[in-house]
């Protein structure tokens, strides 16, 4: 495909990464409103060496998380498996599916624009080829580019952020789709003139997971880390069924605070940086624009206790429980070794994390700190935030 091969390129899971408040009780004072310490301490750095990752600042060269962000869309077959379905059909999966939970999640700071190429465009090999080679980086690549290629004399690339390559859904050897990444000019897609950084391709899991698929591949366009844990079981061990990086399935898929304020979709303002003594902080709801969105409390350079507010609104209407959200961040973790951890709220027992939400009353402890929801609404919670 006309690129020089100058090193080896690695795999990371199915993702591609080439380069590398005290009561007022007799004569004691209520708790005033206090000033968050600047946010600058809980902007935690980035731990780990991968491209994907959490933490501040987000890596230069992804995809843009702010604005319009524009996805070409191509659909291919095989020769072994050719395409049976309309490529009308194939894309109302994706469509609006996608660029609606955007919309909602970014509080309409990231519009996803898919521009699809409606033709279905025939390969080279058969699938059962593309079905070993794509989970390396190089073939990965090049599957790409042959599919770019196909398309070039019809469609301008010039100023495509993603592309997206859409598998017959019928190719049973496609089993998964992963996300090609590229830092590295050596390893761009190319067309047009440009440079093309990411690329996603789509397999069967597209029949079982639907559209809601592709804003989690989507996500590591963005830089996003996988959230769920790689290894043989336990998948869900560090996030349950919260946040779309942690599961297709998920029943709260909207992402968590912390990676929104690192995709620019929070203000510094809405983030309550607390590191000495205690406060009474309302939050609104991650599902409702506006407010405080969450209370962060640093721990070390690169950890942080962070709680937010979840209802059962939008894209998160079907999850468990409703209420404050507890969980860690460690940005010195990479993806499937639990960057982000939810922690059971209440200690009933089960330890089931899609019941970890706090309701009015509970208290929980984590090292040095203490959260405790006061009142409750339809809108979002009131904690209390101490360090001991």
């Amino acid at each position: 495909m006309g690129l020089k091969i100058a090193k080896p390129i690695s795999a990371l899971g199915v993702v591609v990464v080439v380069t590398m408040v005290v009561l007022s009780c007799g004569n004691r004072k209520a708790p005033r409103a206090q000033v968050p310490t600047a946010t600058i301490n809980c902007k935690l750095g980035r731990g780990t060496a991968s491209n994907l990752g959490l933490g501040f600042p987000k890596t230069d060269g992804f995809a843009p998380a702010i604005g319009a962000v524009n996805m070409a869309v191509l659909f291919v077959d095989f020769k072994d498996v050719p395409a049976s379905k309309t490529v009308d059909s194939v894309f109302s999966i994706i469509n609006p599916i996608a660029p609606d939970f955007f919309e909602e999640i970014s509080y309409g700071r990231m519009q996803l624009k898919l521009q699809p190429y409606f033709k279905w465009l025939r390969l080279s090999q058969s699938s059962e080829f593309y079905g070993r080679a794509i989970y390396r980086g190089q073939p990965h690549l090049d599957f790409i580019q042959e599919a770019v290629n196909l398309a070039d004399n019809e469609v301008d690339f010039s100023q495509t952020d993603i592309v997206l390559v859409i598998t017959n859904p019928d190719a049973q050897a496609i089993r998964q789709g992963p996300t090609f990444k590229s830092l590295d000019p050596d390893y761009f897609i190319r067309a047009d003139g440009a440079g093309i950084r990411t690329g996603i391709t789509s397999g069967y899991d597209l029949n079982y997971w639907g559209g809601i698929w592709l804003p989690h591949e989507t996500g590591h366009s963005l830089s996003l880390p996988d959230l769920y844990h790689f290894g043989q079981d336990s998948l869900n061990r560090y996030v349950g069924t919260f946040g779309l990086m942690g599961t297709c399935d998920a029943k709260a898929p909207g992402y968590f605070a912390f990676e929104r304020w690192m995709l620019g979709w929070i203000d510094d303002h809405q983030i309550y940086c607390h590191d000495n003594g205690e406060a009474v902080v309302d939050l609104t709801a991650m599902e409702i624009s506006g407010g405080t969105k969450a209370i962060m409390v640093p721990l070390s350079k690169t950890t942080a206790l962070v709680i937010e507010s979840r209802r059962k609104i939008g894209v998160d209407h079907n999850m468990v429980k409703e209420g404050a959200l507890v969980y860690v961040v460690d940005t010195a973790l990479e993806g499937g070794s639990g960057p982000i951890r939810v922690k059971p709220g209440v200690d009933n027992g089960n330890n089931l994390l899609e019941e970890a939400p706090m309701l009015v009353g509970d208290i929980y402890s984590y090292q040095n700190v203490s959260v405790e929801v006061v009142e409750a609404n339809t809108r979002g919670d009131k904690l209390k935030i101490k360090l001991h």
